[in-house]
């Protein structure tokens, strides 16, 4: 039996740890990619509408006047968004007694049933728990806040990222481009377009969804007699920017007020949500998304799970955006190539 010597160089070596190292890093700066890959999802939406007026109007006039329309329209959705949380708030405030006298009725059947039954709860241990809830309430209120003024900073850098990003289109793909061998340079220039008009169709799709869902589901609870309808409506929109996960969570409220109102409205309010979710997976989605991404449901799902147990929420919510972009990459350079050669 031969002995086969088997040699490893320094440079493989060096090659391997290398490599090991590249993957640290990018795991360690994931955060900062999805930003980057967010406002390019963004610009990719943007892209069609200032490329067409920049052909008569300077392309910095256009950027600054897209971000002015975008700034009056949060703003239009903001402001009547704040005033319906205001005024439904002080209506829930006003009901407050009426939904306490409630839990109170229901422990003290509870508290009768138990004594009936022969089991004394222990007043002392339920008082801990409520007091460790309270803890983890104020703990939680407090990571949220900070959440918030991350999210706040983050909002903005994107936005000035999506900036530049419009303003020097040209400039930055040339000087991306550059990064490529020259024979291969048409492909990637190729690729990259392609995967830039579906993510930005995504988002211009997802846009349109999430408004459709919001205002079918307020007609909906508000026909069936639900409070707050607008206001749930309003999050059942807005949670659709969450793929599968979303109008699952946006339900849950919904269900919980018709509920407090009456069991049956409850019921009610679930049959609305199911609805909603049958018109918009049978029709709505297909019709709206099913031509920018051409993927199966499956593919979504896959991605969501991936990108849910790796890249966090930010990374679920771009899961749909970053699952089209691999998918155009393994058509562009493996599919098409087996296909040429078949």
């Amino acid at each position: 039996m031969d002995n086969k010597k088997i040699s490893v160089s320094a440079g493989s070596i060096a090659l391997f740890v290398t490599l090991i190292l590249l993957v640290l890093f990018i795991f360690k700066i994931m955060d900062v990619i999805l930003l980057i890959f967010a406002s390019f999802v963004i610009a990719s939406a943007l892209f069609p509408p200032v490329d067409w007026m920049s052909k008569k109007i300077p392309r910095g006039i256009v950027v600054a006047l897209v971000y002015l329309i975008g700034i009056v329209v949060i703003l239009t959705i903001l402001v009547p968004f704040i005033s319906v949380i205001i005024s439904q708030g002080q209506e829930f405030i006003k009901k407050v007694p009426t939904y306490w006298e409630v839990l109170v009725d229901l422990a003290d059947s509870v508290e009768i049933q138990a004594i009936n039954s022969g089991f004394i709860p222990d007043y002392s241990e339920i008082i801990a728990n409520v007091a460790k809830l309270g803890q983890n309430i104020l703990s939680k209120s407090i990571g949220f806040t900070i959440n918030l003024f991350a999210g706040i900073a983050a909002a903005f850098t994107l936005a000035v990222i999506v900036l530049f990003i419009l303003l020097d289109k040209k400039e930055l793909n040339e000087s991306y481009i550059k990064l490529f061998p020259p024979k291969y340079r048409k492909t990637a220039s190729h690729i990259t377009d392609t995967i830039s008009k579906k993510v930005g169709g995504y988002v211009r799709g997802q846009l349109l969804l999430m408004f459709a869902v919001g205002l079918l589901t307020a007609i909906g609870l508000k026909i069936v007699g639900i409070e707050f309808a607008l206001l749930l409506g309003i999050v059942a929109g807005i949670l659709e920017i969450i793929p599968i996960v979303g109008p699952i969570i946006a339900s849950v409220p919904g269900i919980i007020v018709g509920l407090a109102q009456d069991p049956i409205l409850a019921l009610w309010a679930t049959l609305v949500y199911i609805i909603v979710q049958r018109i918009e997976n049978h029709f709505l989605t297909p019709l709206i998304l099913g031509k920018f991404l051409e993927m199966h449901p499956l593919v979504i799902i896959i991605a969501i799970l991936i990108a849910a147990s790796t890249l966090g929420v930010f990374g679920v919510i771009l899961s749909p955006a970053i699952a089209a972009a691999i998918f155009v990459l393994i058509q562009e350079l493996y599919i098409k190539k087996i296909e040429q050669e078949a």
